[in-house]
């Protein structure tokens, strides 16, 4: 067995909840439903607690994956490739909405904070030109 085909046994769990606080942010949030969002946060942002070096080892999978992922790097409905610059724009983007944004609606960018810092601190070490990238979208 490859040690991809080992590391996406090894982070299922966490790339699942990525893609599930990525579909939360596109649920409206009301005083009906922030409650209940709120509790499928909270369990989505457990599936990061990990031992620091074993985050930062899932952020860094997490990138390089993304950014070596023919489908992550499609625009258009798969029709259009992007750059690599395009996609670090977009993985950039990405970081920032499920780990600021969307947690934010629900009052809990605090509890995503851990999760942050280890993607943004993969994302400099292995992006060119991050800092640029991160600066100019406003991303601190």
């Amino acid at each position: 067995m490859s040690s991809d085909l080992r590391a996406e046994d090894k982070y299922a769990q966490q790339m699942k909840a990525l893609l599930m606080i990525q579909v939360m942010g596109q649920t409206s949030v009301n005083f009906l439903n922030k409650k209940k969002l709120g509790r499928e946060m909270q369990e989505h942002l457990s599936a990061f607690d990990l031992e620091e070096g074993e985050l930062i080892e899932f952020a860094e999978f997490f990138v390089q994956s993304s950014m070596n992922s023919k489908a992550y790097k499609t625009a258009v409905f798969g029709a259009i490739p992007m750059s690599d610059a395009g996609a670090a724009t977009r993985l950039a983007a990405d970081i920032d909405e499920i780990t600021r944004v969307i947690p934010g609606r629900l009052g809990m960018e605090i509890d995503a904070g851990n999760l942050r810092t280890a993607l943004l601190s993969a994302y400099k070490k292995l992006i060119p030109n991050a800092e640029g990238l991160l600066s100019e979208q406003g991303i601190e």
